[in-house]
C-alpha cells in the first residue's frame, strides 16, 4: 500500500484553505478594473463561492486526516520559517492545525459558504453588490488566519481584517449618515482595544521569547504579575472585539449593515474571534488567578445587561444582538474559569444558531406583522414592581452607557472621521473627479 505522506500534503493545503478567498477576491476586483463594464453578477459569486467550496472542503479532510482515518495523524505545528526578523524580533510563519483550530475553521468555512449563497439573491441588484462580494473574501481569509494561527502575529493580521472588514460592512450604505456614523465608532472601539493587543503581544515576546501559541504554555512559570499584565492586556483587545462590557454600544449601530453580514460577523465570525482569542491563551489565564476573576465578572456582567436590554429592544435584529451579547458573556464566562471544552462546544452550536436566526430575521418580522402582534394588557404592566419598572427603565436607556463611553471614543471619533474624509479626497483624485462604486 502506498504510503501518504499528510504532512506534506497539510503543509501544502492550510495555505491554499486561508489565501484561497482573498485571491478569489482579487480576481473579481481585477476583472472589474481591466473591463470597461462590470462583470455578471453571476460570475463573480460563482469566483467566490468556488474558492470557498475548496477552502471548506479542503478544512474537512484536514479535520478528518486529525482524526488517524489515513494512518498516523499528521503534526499540528507547521512552520514554514519566518515572515520577518528585525534585530531580536521575529515573526514566524507557523500554523498551528490542532483541534480548536481545526474546529473553528470547519465553523467559519461552512458559515461564509452559507452566508455567501444566501447573499447571492438576498443582494441582488443592490449598488454595492460586487463590492461586497469583494469585502467577503478578505473577511473568510482573516477569519481562517485567526482559526489556524500558530503565532500571535499572524492571529493579529487575521484579527485585524475581521476588524477592518467588519467597520466597512457597517457602513456598507454610505450613502445615509447614521451606518457613517456607527462604522466609524466600531472602528475607533476596535483601534483602542487593539492597542491592548500589540502591547500583550510584545510582552509576551520580551518574558517568553517568543509569540508562537505553543509558547504560552511557559506562562505557567512566569511571576504572578507578569502572566496577569499579559492576560489582562488581551482581556481588553477581546472586550473590544466581543463587545464586553463597557464596550458593548457598538454592536447594535453594527446591525446598520446587510443582514447577511449580521448573521456572519455578529452572530458567527467576528464576536467569537474574541472567545477564539480567550482560547488560545489559555495558558495564561490558568497562571492567572486575576485574570480568571476579572475575565468571569465581565462576562457575567455583560450577560445580565444583555440579557435585561434584549427583553426591551423593539427592534428585531437589536434583540438578536443583545440575546448574542448574553451568550458571549456566558461563553467568556466559562473560558475564565476553565471549562474550554465547554466553551469550543458552546461558540459552535451558538454561532449556528445565530447565523440562522439573523438569515431568518425579515421573514420572521413579516410573518409576525401578517398573523399580528398582541399588546400586553395594562392591567398586567401596572402590576410590575417598582424594582421590576427601575430595572426596565435602565435597560431602556442600556444604563446611558452609551453616553460615558463615548467621552472616551471621541478623540479615536475624530481621527477615524479626518482618516476617512482623507481616504475620499484621495479616492476622488484618483478616480477622475468622482468616486467609483463596484
Amino acid at each position: 500500500m502506498t504510503h501518504i505522506d499528510l504532512d506534506a500534503i497539510q503543509r501544502i493545503a492550510l495555505p491554499v484553505l486561508i489565501l484561497l478567498p482573498i485571491a478569489a477576491s482579487a480576481i473579481v476586483g481585477l476583472l472589474i478594473m481591466a473591463s470597461s463594464r462590470y462583470p455578471s453578477e453571476r460570475t463573480a459569486t460563482r469566483i467566490l463561492e468556488v474558492a470557498l467550496t475548496i477552502s471548506l472542503v479542503l478544512s474537512a479532510f484536514i479535520a478528518i486526516c486529525a482524526t488517524g482515518v489515513f494512518g498516523a495523524a499528521p503534526s499540528t505545528l507547521v512552520d514554514y520559517g519566518a515572515l520577518l526578523e528585525l534585530g531580536t524580533y521575529r515573526i514566524p510563519a507557523v500554523l498551528l492545525a490542532d483541534w480548536k483550530g481545526i474546529v473553528f475553521s470547519l465553523l467559519c468555512a461552512f458559515l461564509t459558504l452559507l452566508v455567501a449563497r444566501f447573499s447571492r439573491t438576498y443582494m441582488h441588484r443592490e449598488v454595492g453588490y460586487f463590492r461586497f462580494f469583494i469585502l467577503l473574501g478578505g473577511l473568510a481569509t482573516g477569519a481562517q488566519l485567526v482559526a489556524l494561527a500558530g503565532a500571535l502575529d499572524i492571529f493579529f493580521a487575521g484579527w485585524e481584517l475581521i476588524g477592518i472588514g467588519s467597520a466597512l460592512f457597517i457602513g456598507f450604505f454610505h450613502e445615509r449618515a447614521e451606518p457613517v456614523r456607527s462604522s466609524l465608532r466600531a472602528f475607533a472601539t476596535y483601534r483602542l482595544c487593539d492597542a491592548g493587543f500589540l502591547m500583550a503581544m510584545v510582552c509576551a515576546h520580551e518574558v517568553l521569547g517568543s509569540t508562537t501559541i505553543n509558547a504560552l504554555d511557559g506562562s505557567i512559570d512566569l511571576p504572578l504579575w507578569e502572566s496577569t499584565t499579559i492576560g489582562l492586556l488581551f482581556l481588553l483587545s477581546v472586550m473590544g472585539k466581543s463587545a464586553q462590557l463597557p464596550f458593548s454600544g457598538w454592536l447594535p449601530r453594527a446591525m446598520e449593515g446587510p443582514t447577511p453580514i449580521s448573521a456572519l460577523f455578529y452572530g458567527g465570525i467576528s464576536l467569537h474571534a474574541g472567545l477564539f482569542l480567550m482560547l488560545r491563551i489559555s495558558p495564561i489565564i490558568s497562571a492567572s488567578p486575576v485574570m480568571q476573576v476579572v475575565g468571569a465578572v465581565v462576562g457575567m456582567s455583560t450577560a445580565i445587561y444583555a440579557a435585561a436590554v434584549a427583553r426591551t429592544n423593539p427592534d428585531a435584529k437589536g434583540a438578536l444582538a443583545h440575546a448574542t451579547l448574553c451568550q458571549v458573556g456566558l461563553i467568556l464566562a466559562e473560558i475564565s474559569l476553565g471549562f474550554t471544552t465547554l466553551a469550543l462546544v458552546h461558540i459552535s452550536g451558538h454561532a449556528l444558531l445565530r447565523v440562522w436566526q439573523y438569515l431568518r430575521a425579515p421573514n420572521a418580522i413579516h410573518d409576525a406583522h401578517r398573523i399580528g402582534v398582541h399588546a400586553v394588557p395594562a392591567e398586567e404592566s401596572q402590576t410590575q414592581s417598582v424594582l421590576e419598572r427601575r430595572v426596565y427603565a435602565a435597560a431602556l436607556h442600556r444604563l446611558r452607557l452609551d453616553d460615558r463611553i463615548d467621552s472616551i471614543l471621541d478623540p479615536f471619533m475624530v481621527l477615524a472621521r479626518a482618516l476617512d474624509k482623507f481616504d475620499r479626497r484621495v479616492r476622488v483624485l484618483f478616480g477622475g473627479g468622482k468616486e467609483r462604486d463596484p
